[in-house]
């Protein structure tokens, strides 16, 4: 039997639940930007302003400290430009199911 796709509910809550895996971005001192993008629904949860999110996708800058986001389903690519050649890079860690 076939399954129908999966549609996000809009009304969800952004909780654990509904958004169960973390996606964090770490700066190192250079200046660089990210794109993330999910083969679910992904929203920030710093509300600091450095990422613009849609649906399925974010993108921002960073230079120091950290960035955070939830999603649903999988990470489908992750690709980062660092700015300056140097080896602080940011780094990203993904972590399913993370409460």
């Amino acid at each position: 039997m076939a399954r129908d796709a999966a549609t996000p509910n809009g009304d969800a809550p952004n909780d654990a639940a509904a958004l169960p895996n973390r996606v964090t971005v770490v700066g190192h001192g250079a200046p660089a930007s990210f794109e993330i993008t999910v083969d679910g629904t992904i929203e920030a949860t710093d509300g600091d302003g450095t990422a613009v999110v849609s649906d399925h996708a974010v993108e921002g800058a960073i230079e120091a400290g950290v960035t955070r986001f939830r999603f649903s389903g999988g990470m489908a690519n992750a690709h980062v430009l660092d700015r300056t050649g140097s080896e602080r890079s940011p780094t990203i860690h993904v972590e399913y199911g993370a409460q």
